[in-house]
């Protein structure tokens, strides 16, 4: 290697070594400019405590006082029907022993249509009637296979079978009619049973307290009056709506019966048979398609 080489490679790296100590300077001179960023504080959510079911409860539980109590809730999130600690502070005494007229789940907010205040002796069924609504009891009898599976807050159709003695030219003949005089009745209670538990699936009893309005109120008491009452039992598909009153049911009206035939007998509608001296009568209960 000549001196004319050497002097080439010399004078390359100190032209580099130079350039590496400048850029490091660069580099010290913008961090030294460069301010630190603070993350900026973030702002808190407002919360409000909200009364929350602490347990599962079911149609007609009552709340005991380990049933419900505080918890924080967005503020943003808090519906008018809600029971908050600012407005209620004594709710959780307030509400021991009210009647639950729609299912809890855990952590739910209690609001006034889904529990009902016990502040004077009421029963638990008139915390379950629907406003306007009444309850009315009809008795049953269970049939082999179909015994207790109607519950609480289930829907029924009601049928009313009734027989009809009539005459004609000179002869006398019996005719058996059932018709639905009722659609999608809400079920309240059977026997004194207005709610069930966890894993109950059937009840077993001898009365059945429906809900329907006043007028049906007093149609299915002139019906059972009449004739047999049936209770057929709708599925969860079928279950929603309101309850309907059959108007054009056969059972409750005079038949048109054939050759000029009379229906005999008083107490009914229309001189159909029937009153309040007839023979004790019974409710079947039916199950889906049986």
């Amino acid at each position: 290697m000549n001196v004319r080489q050497l002097a080439i490679i010399g004078a390359a790296l100190i032209i580099a070594a130079g350039a590496f100590f400048w850029m490091r300077s660069q580099n010290a001179n913008n961090a030294a400019q460069v301010a630190p960023v603070v993350a900026a504080p973030k702002a808190e959510m407002a919360l409000a405590k909200v009364l929350v079911a602490r347990r599962e409860m079911n149609i007609g539980d009552r709340v005991l006082a380990d049933s419900v109590g505080w918890a924080d809730w967005p503020l943003s999130g808090v519906s008018a029907a809600f029971i908050t600690q600012q407005n209620a502070p004594k709710a959780v005494e307030d509400y021991e022993n009210a009647v639950v007229r729609l299912p809890l789940v855990i952590g739910e907010p209690i609001t006034t249509s889904k529990v009902v205040r016990a502040n004077a002796p009421v029963s638990a069924m008139v915390a379950l009637v629907t406003p306007g609504m009444r309850a009315t009891a009809v008795s049953i009898t269970a049939e082999a296979g179909v015994a207790g599976f109607i519950l609480p807050d289930n829907r029924v159709d009601v049928i009313l079978t009734r027989a009809i003695t009539a005459q004609s030219n000179g002869q006398n003949f019996t005719r058996t009619v059932s018709s639905t005089i009722f659609e999608n009745v809400r079920v309240l209670a059977i026997d004194q049973n207005m709610a069930t538990t966890k894993d109950q699936r059937s009840i077993t009893g001898t009365t059945a307290t429906l809900e329907l309005s006043v007028g049906d109120a007093e149609k299915l008491r002139t019906a059972d009056s009449l004739g047999d009452i049936s209770l057929a039992l709708r599925g969860y598909s079928d279950a929603t709506g309101t309850t309907v009153s059959r108007t054009d049911a056969l059972a409750l009206l005079q038949p048109v019966l054939p050759n000029g035939a009379v229906v005999k007998g008083q107490g009914g509608p229309n001189g159909a048979p029937g009153g309040p001296n007839d023979a004790a009568k019974t409710v079947k209960i039916y199950r889906g398609g049986q």
